[in-house]
């Protein structure tokens, strides 16, 4: 049922697709986020990730610190954004007694569900600073058309 509002239509229901939507990515996050260890590849670590949406475009961005722009991959689909990051060893002092070693993994990687269907052949990405910004247009989606029976 629609009810009229002040400020236009209201469809009670929108807020139920709306939440249904973000607890669908949620769990698609959770599972394709899971722990580096179980997908075989320890040492790497989850990096911190930031997505935001403009009118045109979702904006991911990722910090890397401590990788050159060169060991820096990224691959995209169209619901989906993966960064992968490798990351140079520091050789280890011959002799040392080490007390504590919480620095040492291989690289960086991570998984991000975009919040929209995105065109991910247009997406630019640049990298700064050890933060990497994906930015990757948005595709515009099908919209409906009256047709005249004649």
């Amino acid at each position: 049922m629609v009810y009229a509002m002040s400020r236009g239509w209201f469809d009670p229901f929108e807020e139920v697709r709306r939440i249904w939507k973000e607890m669908d990515r949620m769990f698609s996050e959770l599972l394709s986020s899971k722990p580096a260890e179980l997908r075989g590849e320890a040492g790497y670590r989850q990096p911190l990730a930031d997505v935001y949406e403009t009118d045109r475009d979702i904006v991911v961005v990722v910090e890397v610190p401590g990788v050159d722009k060169k060991d820096v991959k990224i691959n995209a689909t169209e619901n989906a954004v993966e960064v992968r990051a490798e990351s140079a060893r520091e050789e280890e002092e011959r002799g040392a007694t080490w007390h504590r070693r919480e620095r040492r993994y291989v690289g960086f990687y991570r998984r991000i569900s975009l919040p929209a269907k995105v065109d991910p052949r247009r997406a630019k990405a640049r990298f700064r600073n050890g933060v990497l910004e994906i930015r990757l247009p948005k595709v515009e989606e099908a919209r409906g058309y009256s047709i005249e029976i004649e």
